[in-house]
Protein backbone atom coordinates (compact mmCIF):
# COMPACT_ATOMS: atom_id res chain seq x y z
CA UNK A 1 0.00 0.00 0.00
CA UNK A 2 1.09 3.42 -1.05
CA UNK A 3 0.87 4.81 2.54
CA UNK A 4 3.68 1.90 3.90
CA UNK A 5 6.51 4.44 2.73
CA UNK A 6 5.32 6.82 4.76
CA UNK A 7 4.86 4.61 7.98
CA UNK A 8 8.12 2.77 7.30
CA UNK A 9 10.07 6.24 7.06
CA UNK A 10 8.10 6.99 10.31
CA UNK A 11 9.67 3.43 11.89
CA UNK A 12 12.75 5.12 11.85
CA UNK A 13 12.05 7.48 14.66
CA UNK A 14 9.42 6.08 17.07
CA UNK A 15 6.93 3.82 16.63
CA UNK A 16 2.95 4.49 16.40
CA UNK A 17 0.73 2.57 18.81
CA UNK A 18 -2.09 0.75 16.56
CA UNK A 19 -5.20 3.68 16.90
CA UNK A 20 -2.33 6.42 16.19
CA UNK A 21 -1.79 3.99 12.79
CA UNK A 22 -4.76 3.78 12.06
CA UNK A 23 -6.03 7.64 12.11
CA UNK A 24 -3.26 8.21 10.16
CA UNK A 25 -4.22 5.98 7.84
CA UNK A 26 -7.58 7.72 7.47
CA UNK A 27 -6.67 10.99 7.20
CA UNK A 28 -3.79 11.03 4.46
CA UNK A 29 -4.65 13.10 1.32
CA UNK A 30 -2.82 11.78 -2.21
CA UNK A 31 -2.41 14.13 -4.83
CA UNK A 32 -0.10 13.73 -8.60
CA UNK A 33 1.82 17.12 -9.51
CA UNK A 34 2.77 16.40 -13.17
CA UNK A 35 6.49 17.55 -14.52
CA UNK A 36 6.88 21.31 -14.39
CA UNK A 37 3.44 21.77 -12.01
CA UNK A 38 4.73 23.55 -8.87
CA UNK A 39 3.73 22.49 -4.93
CA UNK A 40 4.40 26.36 -4.05
CA UNK A 41 6.32 29.31 -5.43
CA UNK A 42 7.93 32.11 -4.10
CA UNK A 43 6.41 34.48 -2.04
CA UNK A 44 3.85 32.66 -1.80
CA UNK A 45 3.00 31.20 1.91
CA UNK A 46 2.34 27.40 1.73
CA UNK A 47 0.51 25.96 4.38
CA UNK A 48 1.08 22.17 3.67
CA UNK A 49 3.81 19.73 4.03
CA UNK A 50 4.46 17.22 1.98
CA UNK A 51 6.00 12.92 1.78
CA UNK A 52 7.28 12.18 -1.32
CA UNK A 53 5.64 8.66 -2.26
CA UNK A 54 7.69 9.06 -5.91
CA UNK A 55 9.08 11.76 -8.18
CA UNK A 56 11.21 14.37 -7.72
CA UNK A 57 11.25 17.83 -6.28
CA UNK A 58 13.27 20.89 -7.15
CA UNK A 59 13.61 24.40 -4.74
CA UNK A 60 14.93 27.71 -6.59
CA UNK A 61 15.00 31.03 -5.70
CA UNK A 62 15.22 33.90 -8.23
CA UNK A 63 17.64 36.84 -8.55
CA UNK A 64 17.52 40.20 -9.76
CA UNK A 65 17.74 39.09 -13.60
CA UNK A 66 15.01 36.48 -12.94
CA UNK A 67 17.52 33.63 -13.12
CA UNK A 68 16.54 30.35 -11.17
CA UNK A 69 18.98 29.92 -8.47
CA UNK A 70 18.49 25.96 -7.12
CA UNK A 71 19.07 25.58 -3.78
CA UNK A 72 18.30 22.18 -3.22
CA UNK A 73 16.77 18.95 -4.27
CA UNK A 74 13.72 16.49 -2.82
CA UNK A 75 13.18 12.74 -4.29
CA UNK A 76 11.46 9.56 -3.28
CA UNK A 77 10.96 9.03 0.41
CA UNK A 78 11.25 12.50 1.89
CA UNK A 79 9.35 14.95 3.62
CA UNK A 80 8.95 18.29 1.94
CA UNK A 81 8.14 22.18 3.50
CA UNK A 82 9.42 25.27 3.55
CA UNK A 83 9.47 25.24 7.57
CA UNK A 84 9.96 28.96 8.07
CA UNK A 85 7.28 30.00 5.62
CA UNK A 86 4.81 27.75 7.72
CA UNK A 87 5.98 28.25 11.06
CA UNK A 88 6.19 31.90 10.66
CA UNK A 89 3.83 32.88 7.81
CA UNK A 90 6.27 34.83 6.02
CA UNK A 91 6.93 34.54 2.09
CA UNK A 92 8.24 31.72 0.89
CA UNK A 93 11.81 32.40 -0.31
CA UNK A 94 11.57 29.54 -2.83
CA UNK A 95 9.67 27.87 -5.54
CA UNK A 96 9.26 24.38 -5.51
CA UNK A 97 8.42 22.21 -9.16
CA UNK A 98 7.92 18.75 -10.13
CA UNK A 99 10.71 17.77 -11.99
CA UNK A 100 9.36 14.49 -13.05
CA UNK A 101 5.60 13.05 -12.30
CA UNK A 102 5.53 13.24 -8.76
CA UNK A 103 2.97 11.46 -5.96
CA UNK A 104 2.95 13.33 -2.53
CA UNK A 105 0.92 12.37 0.53
CA UNK A 106 -0.25 16.18 1.59
CA UNK A 107 -0.34 17.34 5.07
CA UNK A 108 -2.81 20.18 5.34
CA UNK A 109 -2.13 22.56 7.85
CA UNK A 110 -6.06 21.12 9.93
CA UNK A 111 -4.99 17.75 9.55
CA UNK A 112 -1.32 18.22 11.16
CA UNK A 113 -3.08 20.64 13.70
CA UNK A 114 -5.67 17.58 14.41
CA UNK A 115 -2.84 14.83 14.52
CA UNK A 116 -1.19 17.40 17.21
CA UNK A 117 -4.10 16.91 19.43
CA UNK A 118 -4.53 13.44 18.81
CA UNK A 119 -1.60 11.60 18.37
CA UNK A 120 0.85 12.00 21.41
CA UNK A 121 3.96 11.26 19.63
CA UNK A 122 3.41 13.41 16.90
CA UNK A 123 4.93 17.04 17.80
CA UNK A 124 8.23 14.86 18.74
CA UNK A 125 8.00 12.95 15.46
CA UNK A 126 8.02 15.92 13.43
CA UNK A 127 10.38 17.64 15.47
CA UNK A 128 13.14 15.05 14.77
CA UNK A 129 12.46 14.42 11.15
CA UNK A 130 12.66 18.41 10.35
CA UNK A 131 15.85 18.26 12.23
CA UNK A 132 17.25 15.28 10.53
CA UNK A 133 16.18 16.75 7.08
CA UNK A 134 17.69 20.11 7.96
CA UNK A 135 21.01 18.17 9.09
CA UNK A 136 21.45 16.32 6.25
CA UNK A 137 20.78 19.71 4.08
CA UNK A 138 23.58 21.91 5.63
CA UNK A 139 25.97 18.66 5.54
CA UNK A 140 25.46 17.93 1.94
CA UNK A 141 25.70 21.92 1.01
CA UNK A 142 28.78 22.31 3.78
CA UNK A 143 30.68 19.00 2.19
CA UNK A 144 30.07 19.70 -1.77
CA UNK A 145 31.59 23.26 -1.24
CA UNK A 146 34.61 22.09 0.43
CA UNK A 147 35.50 20.57 -2.68
CA UNK A 148 36.79 21.06 -6.19
CA UNK A 149 34.17 21.45 -8.81
CA UNK A 150 34.86 18.30 -10.65
CA UNK A 151 34.91 16.30 -7.16
CA UNK A 152 32.23 18.37 -6.30
CA UNK A 153 30.22 17.18 -9.03
CA UNK A 154 31.28 13.41 -8.37
CA UNK A 155 29.55 13.79 -4.81
CA UNK A 156 26.62 15.19 -6.15
CA UNK A 157 25.96 12.27 -8.13
CA UNK A 158 27.00 10.27 -4.62
CA UNK A 159 24.38 11.94 -2.96
CA UNK A 160 21.62 12.47 -5.58
CA UNK A 161 22.14 9.33 -7.58
CA UNK A 162 18.78 9.20 -9.18
CA UNK A 163 17.97 13.03 -10.02
CA UNK A 164 21.02 13.76 -12.56
CA UNK A 165 19.46 12.34 -15.39
CA UNK A 166 16.26 13.81 -14.54
CA UNK A 167 16.86 18.02 -14.69
CA UNK A 168 18.34 20.32 -16.71
CA UNK A 169 22.49 20.54 -16.58
CA UNK A 170 21.88 24.50 -15.86
CA UNK A 171 19.89 23.35 -12.71
CA UNK A 172 22.90 20.98 -11.97
CA UNK A 173 25.32 24.01 -12.05
CA UNK A 174 23.35 26.15 -10.23
CA UNK A 175 22.80 24.20 -7.24
CA UNK A 176 27.06 23.19 -7.77
CA UNK A 177 27.93 26.81 -7.70
CA UNK A 178 29.64 26.17 -10.86
CA UNK A 179 28.86 27.41 -15.07
CA UNK A 180 27.36 25.08 -17.34
CA UNK A 181 30.88 25.74 -19.71
CA UNK A 182 32.78 24.27 -16.22
CA UNK A 183 30.19 21.25 -15.59
CA UNK A 184 30.03 20.68 -19.80
CA UNK A 185 33.92 20.25 -19.09
CA UNK A 186 34.04 17.89 -16.50
CA UNK A 187 31.59 15.65 -18.08
CA UNK A 188 33.28 15.00 -20.97
CA UNK A 189 36.26 14.68 -18.90
CA UNK A 190 34.54 11.56 -16.97
CA UNK A 191 33.26 10.38 -20.26
CA UNK A 192 36.90 9.91 -22.16
CA UNK A 193 38.26 8.74 -18.69
CA UNK A 194 35.61 5.85 -19.14
CA UNK A 195 36.56 5.44 -22.41
CA UNK A 196 40.23 5.13 -21.69
CA UNK A 197 39.34 2.49 -18.96
CA UNK A 198 37.44 0.37 -20.80
CA UNK A 199 39.25 0.30 -23.77
CA UNK A 200 42.24 -1.00 -21.83
CA UNK A 201 39.97 -3.73 -20.19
Amino acid sequence: MKEQKLLSYIDQFCHLGAPSVSLLRDSLQFQTYERGSTLWDEGGKPGEKYFLLDGLIRLYSSNEQGDEITVHFSDTGNFLADVDSYNSGIPSLVTAVAERDTEVIVFSRSILERFEKEIVEWSDLFRRITEKALFEKVKIRSDLFQREAKDRYLAFLEYFPNIANHVKAADIASFLGISQYTLSHIKKQLMQADFLRNSKN
